[in-house]
């Protein structure tokens, strides 16, 4: 059932972030520009594997959900 259930979250929150520019993930992963990172913000942004940072920011917002992940323990 808790599998089932993380199924769900996970798939709501991807296409939540399937939807934001790569500008937009980088921004709620990292909080904007680094100092020393890149010269500027395109280039950053045009570095970034989108991959990556929608993985990322899917992965950081199921892990800070309140309810947190649903995990099933299964006992023999």
């Amino acid at each position: 059932m808790s599998n089932h259930i993380n199924e769900q979250i996970l798939e709501r929150i991807s296409e939540d972030v399937e939807q934001m520019s790569t500008s937009q993930i980088l921004i709620e992963l990292d909080g904007g520009m680094k100092p020393g990172i890149c010269e500027s913000w395109d280039m950053r942004v045009g570095m970034t594997d989108r991959n990556w940072a929608v993985e990322s920011l899917i992965t950081k917002r199921f892990e800070a959900m309140p309810e947190g992940p649903q995990w099933v323990i299964y006992y023999h």
